[in-house]
Parts: structure tokens; sequence; C-alpha cells
């Protein structure tokens, strides 16, 4: 059955990791050694080294246990797991909304961590071509290869290449240069075709930031595939601005633009840099949201909590009363038994001994079973309600 995954601490992934033989391990999660350790593997948790446990028994020196790399940009700072994990290890929290949220690689203050990438990041050129592509453009190149092959073979095909004009091959040599300069600090870009249209984005660390690449101003469009979309024909010096768009609210934007013969091509350094602090800030936005939602949730339950409860009285409440009930007519049988019993007794009423006897065993049965304290129907309202 699929289960959630879990988070925990990467400093007690390791310990666990290196607390016995892999195979041990396995076993107490019920996965093999060889899926444990692909999995440990996908944390960046190295393994013990051939022979460690050897060494161990005999007695000889072996390798501290090595600590968890420091938390960098964009990354939740904890490792995602299977939820067999929690067997033996404890579930992490989330870092707090408020921080602290430095590390030896994440400054506190966002400015500072602009500063750091940038200087990181260093030269960043544009190049000429996609000869070498960033590993996120590869696909959207591809396709449009087989776009380019499929119209050499053939006179005509509805699927013709969609960026083979100026602009466009313009606009995925920037994106390819922004993923590039993203790579030298360890995050990754990418960016896939739909409906004509470029759709990219970087994961900075644990971190989606959205990023889009339009024509500044009002231009010429044309109709493709059903949909309005800049017309082909227009130059590479088109104005272009580069935004980062970190959430679906379209809040906390930031963008560049062309501006005279200062180009986007130019500013790929300090565009990247701003790519990293707005996974980074987007990351800490979203522990407080988290915190938020999670509140809000915990709000809601509660009160559906107290309606539930509120009808359990409610329930309660109308089971006493009918106790009330049931032992008023019990109790009314009784003495109307009893009342027979003097009559008879006193010579007043003349019935069959016999046929009484029978209808008092009946009637005080019958009074018996809507007793409420014999039948059981006390227990109803006894305890009080509970979730």
């Amino acid at each position: 059955m699929w289960q959630k995954d879990i988070l925990v601490l990467p400093d007690d992934l390791i310990a666990f990791a290196w607390s016995a033989p892999m195979r041990d391990l396995a076993a107490k999660l019920e996965l093999s050694d060889v899926r444990l350790k692909k999995l440990l593997t996908r944390c960046g948790i190295a393994s013990p080294p051939q022979g460690y446990w050897n060494k161990i028994r005999a007695g000889k020196k072996v390798l501290a246990l090595p600590k968890a790399p420091p938390r960098r940009p964009g990354e939740l700072g904890r490792a995602s797991v299977d939820a067999r994990f929690a067997k033996v290890l404890p579930i992490a929290a989330p870092l707090a909304s408020n921080g602290p949220f430095a590390s030896a690689l994440v400054p506190e203050d966002l400015d500072e961590l602009h500063a750091q990438e940038l200087q990181a990041i260093g030269k960043a050129s544009v190049p000429h071509t996609l000869d070498r592509p960033h590993k996120g453009l590869v696909q959207i190149l591809k396709q449009e290869q087989r776009r380019r092959d499929k119209n050499a073979e053939r006179e005509w095909t509805f699927d013709e290449p969609r960026f083979d004009n100026p602009l466009a091959k313009r606009r995925l040599r920037i994106f390819n240069a922004l993923f590039l300069a993203l790579s030298k600090r360890g995050h990754d870009g990418g960016a896939y075709e739909r409906d004509g249209e470029i759709h990219a984005g970087a994961a900075i660390g644990d971190t989606h930031v959205g990023l889009d690449i339009g024509i500044v101003g009002s231009h010429r469009t044309a109709r493709q595939h059903g949909y309005l979309r800049p017309a082909p024909d227009q130059p590479a010096s088109t104005p272009l601005a580069l935004r980062i768009d970190p959430g679906f609210d379209r809040k906390n934007t930031v963008s560049w633009q062309d501006d005279g013969d200062a180009k986007l091509e130019s500013r790929i350094a300090e565009i990247a840099a701003a790519v990293i602090v707005a996974g980074e800030k987007k990351f800490r936005l979203s522990l407080r949201e988290a915190e938020e939602r999670a509140e809000r949730e915990r709000i809601e339950k509660e009160k559906q909590r107290q309606e539930w409860l509120v009808q359990l009285n409610q329930k309660r409440l109308q089971n006493l009363r009918n106790s009330g009930e049931l032992l008023r007519e019990a109790e009314d049988i009784r003495a109307l038994v009893e009342r027979v019993r003097r009559a008879i007794g006193e010579g007043s009423a003349d019935i069959d001994p016999s046929v009484v006897e029978a209808w008092q065993l009946w009637a005080l049965a019958e009074a018996d079973r809507i007793d409420p304290v014999r039948s059981g129907q006390i227990l109803t309202h006894l305890n009080e309600p509970s979730l």
C-alpha cells in the first residue's frame, strides 16, 4: 500500500545508516539491502565503506561518523524517506517560519546571500549556439530536431519546428546560459514545450521557481495551432524581459529587460544569483504558509470535534429521557401486577390462579425487558461522550 514519505533529520539518517550492517538495517525496514542503499544514496547519505564492519569486529580504528552537509538555499534541511523509517527514526519537525535559516552556505540576510552567490557564480556568458546545451533543454531540442527531420522527408507536415526563428532561439540561449550558471552552484533548471510555448523553471534546492521570457510591450502576433503567439518573423533584437515568478499568485515577482545596449545576456550572473535568492525566499515563505495552513486545519478539526460532541451530548440527553420513560413503564407494570395480586388475595377479583400466574410471569418479564437498568440501556448515557 502506498504510504506518504516522512521527513527526518539528515544526521539521524546518517547515524542509522552507520549503526549496523546494511542487511540488518534493511531487515528492520522490510526492505532489501540493495533497495535501502539506493534510498540512502538518493538522500545523499554515504554508506560505510567496504570492510568497515570487519574492522569494527577486529577492534581496528575506523572512519568517524560523517556529518550531514550544511543546508543550501531552498533546501528543507530534512531528508524525505519512506514512511517505514518511522519505525526506527523520529519524524523531524520542519524549520520554524521565523528561522533561524543560516547555515555554513546560507546567510540569514537575503542581500548577503545575493552578494555571496553573485561572487561565486562569477562570469556567466551566453554561448552563441546550442551545440552543448544544459540537460534541462535537451528534451525541447530533441523534439525540434525530430520536427526538422520530418519536414526534410516530406513537403509538408502539421508538426513543424516551433523554435527555429531568431527570437525563439535567443530565448533558448538565454535559458541555457541561466541554467548553466545555476549549475555552478549545485542547482538545476529545465524547460518543456506545451502548445508552442516554452515553460521554464529552476530547482533551487527543494524549491521550484518559475521563469519566463516574454516580449516587452506590444508586438505582432500570429495564430499557430489554434493559439495566438508572437509572430515568428520578429528579429532577435526584439526587446525581451525575463521574469522570476516564485508562485502561482504572481507575488514577489522580479524581472529584468533589455535596456538599450544592456541586454539580458549581459546580466546572466546577476539573474542567476537573484533566482537562487528567490528560491530561498520562497522556501521561507512556504514555511509560514504551511504553519498558517496547519493552524487553519487545527481550528477546523476542533470546530468539527465540538460540533460532534454537541451531537453526542444531545443523544446522551435523549437516552437519559428514554431511560426515565422506560423505568416509569417498568414500574407501572410491576405496580399493576402487585395490585392484581392484592385483589386476588382480598377476594375482590374472581380470576383463575393458573391464568394469573402465567400472566404475572409474562408481565414481570416484560417489565424487566424494558427496565433501563436491567436491560443495560442506562449504559448509553452513563459515561460522558468522548471522541
